[in-house]
């Protein structure tokens, strides 16, 4: 106990030290590259940062994440560090003690792009489906959309309103999805239906028409061979869309959650697949 507490401690320390020389005391506009980040509980992360050296968390340079998650929420934009992620029961701050594939991803956008400035903007919850909780509904209409899509475009508005307030400048570049555990049983014809309508929408909501969207694959535990379908034909349909594959991947758990090695790796294969669209 009294380890996790000095590590707790060390860590908040770089976050402070990154939040005052980074980001917030910026008195220049800058240019962020913005990604999107949404899906359940793999996207929202339950990898261990306590299985993380203390090299991979401190905060990323050039690197910030708004992250929302009702109630609860990064308040503004932070320097991006593991620990923006809710596991269950979890009632502490940030860091808290579990990441998603944000890590590995801006580590490989920024390794392959050193000198620009990326943007993470990540609306997750852990159990919730695309048939009703992502379920965009009628335009206009809230009473009948999704909580969690209403939630994700609230949290798009509102991150980037801040970059405006602050003169910064924006192009939203991509958009990252992992989610199909709560709609194992869905047909597949009719899971790649609910998620071009709402990639449809989400395009109408931030203005870009050819928005990259990658979508991952869950672990296979064999019980999800039809979402699995639909997340393989989506992802492998061609651009504007891509394919993150789980093989090789490990759970922490019986076959669900991916452990921080294989988070590390999934955000890694993310960033290979937002670049071969780029490109």
């Amino acid at each position: 106990m009294k380890t996790y507490r000095v590590v707790r401690l060390t860590f908040a320390c770089y976050l402070l030290i990154a939040w005052t020389w980074g980001f917030s005391g910026s008195a220049w506009a800058d240019s962020y590259d913005i990604y999107l980040l949404a899906g359940q509980s793999n996207m929202d992360g339950r990898g261990q940062v306590s299985e993380l050296t203390l090299s991979q968390r401190r905060p990323l340079s050039n690197a910030i994440i708004y992250y929302r998650n009702p109630p609860r929420s990064s308040d503004g934009w932070k320097p991006l560090a593991p620990g923006f992620s809710i596991p269950p029961k979890y009632k502490g701050g940030f860091p808290s003690p579990t990441f998603g594939p944000e890590i590995g991803f801006a580590n490989a956008i920024l390794q392959a792009a050193p000198h620009q400035k990326i943007a993470l903007i990540k609306g997750s919850k852990g159990g919730t489906s695309l048939r009703v909780d992502w379920n965009p509904g009628e335009s206009g209409k809230p009473e009948t959309q999704g909580e969690c899509y209403r939630n994700f475009c609230e949290t798009i508005r509102l991150a980037t309103e801040d970059l405006k307030r602050q003169n910064h400048d924006f192009h939203i570049q991509g958009l990252l999805w992992h989610q199909g555990e709560a709609d194992k049983n869905s047909n597949p014809e009719t899971y790649q239906e609910r998620f071009h309508v709402l990639v449809d929408r989400i395009k109408k909501e931030v203005g870009v028409d050819d928005l990259p969207v990658v979508v991952g694959e869950v672990f296979d535990n064999g019980k999800r061979d039809k979402v699995r379908t639909a997340l393989q034909a989506i992802g492998n349909s061609g651009p504007p869309f891509g394919f993150v594959s789980s093989q090789g991947t490990k759970t922490w758990d019986e076959g669900t959650h991916f452990d921080a090695a294989s988070q590390l790796l999934l955000g890694q294969r993310y960033a290979d697949a937002v670049l071969r669209l780029k490109k």
